[in-house]
């Protein structure tokens, strides 16, 4: 069974992201590939084009209905993310939230605006990651990165808008009281050591372990490496509670109390 080691159990509870190399063998990446490809030629109501008509134009879309009984179920159970999940964050249960679908190409596709993935996931605790899987080699500058060690701050931003690629900290609560995010690239842009960011060189069958409370974005594509095709796949442990935002519906959580146990019994439970 494959499990964390102790230093990326401990890189991630300090950074909240590691590099897990080699976690997918052969047969494994082809059926991540197989789940990647099936989601997008079936693409559900959460499809959608990023910035369109733009440079920086790509697809992306979440939970894509019948993704879990049509591979991801099976990969998920194959890989042993559910054990994973649990040694990582040390509970004693694992859940499965969601999948996600990007695909970037054309070589000129800028970063991915920075945001928390919270400020969308009505939910805070330490437990939930989320397995960030790649299909080609990207170098760390094409790779995610992470603001180092933000999932352990409890400060919630307001979420990005993404609906313009010139303007990245556009809210997506506008009338919400939240601090709207920090212009991490125009900061870097000024002074390259600004922020600190942590990022990876990844091979095919790498996985990025990640916190999705932490500040977290880039991954642009460009001369170099002109395209990218990436699925996410995020799970949530036994300490993971709800916490409301301005403006959500997720009328599949079972108790929407703040602080209640983020619980639904529609999401299944894979540890």
């Amino acid at each position: 069974m494959i499990r964390p080691t102790q230093e990326q159990i401990e890189r991630y509870d300090r950074d909240g992201i590691y590099v897990a190399k080699g976690l997918l063998d052969a047969e494994q990446l082809a059926k991540a590939r197989a789940c990647y490809d099936w989601g997008c030629a079936n693409p559900g109501p959460e499809a959608t084009i990023v910035f369109p008509g733009t440079k920086h134009e790509h697809f992306n879309q979440l939970w894509v209905p019948g993704a879990w009984e049509a591979g991801i179920g099976s990969l998920v159970d194959n890989v042993g993310l559910g054990g994973y999940c649990a040694a990582l964050w040390d509970s004693r249960h694992a859940w499965f939230f969601g999948d996600e679908y990007f695909h970037k190409s054309g070589g000129q596709v800028g970063n991915s605006p920075w945001h928390q993935d919270n400020s969308v996931i009505p939910s805070k605790g330490s437990h939930w990651v989320n397995f960030w899987i790649s299909f080609e080699r990207l170098p760390a500058r094409n790779s995610l990165a992470v603001v180092r060690g933000s999932h352990r701050d409890s400060k919630l931003y307001n979420g990005a808008a993404y609906k313009n690629p010139d303007n990245p900290t556009e809210p997506l609560y506008p009338d919400s009281d939240l601090e709207r995010l920090p212009d991490i690239d125009a900061d870097l842009s000024r002074d390259p050591s600004a922020w600190d960011l942590v990022s990876f060189d990844c091979e095919p069958g790498d996985v990025i372990v990640f916190h999705p409370g932490a500040i977290h974005g880039g991954a642009p594509v460009d001369a170099v490496t002109p395209e990218r095709h990436t699925l996410a796949l995020r799970f949530f442990g036994d300490n993971a509670v709800y916490s409301s935002l301005p403006h959500t519906d997720y009328y599949f959580i079972n108790d929407q109390t703040d602080g209640a146990p983020f619980r639904s019994d529609v999401l299944p439970q894979v540890y």
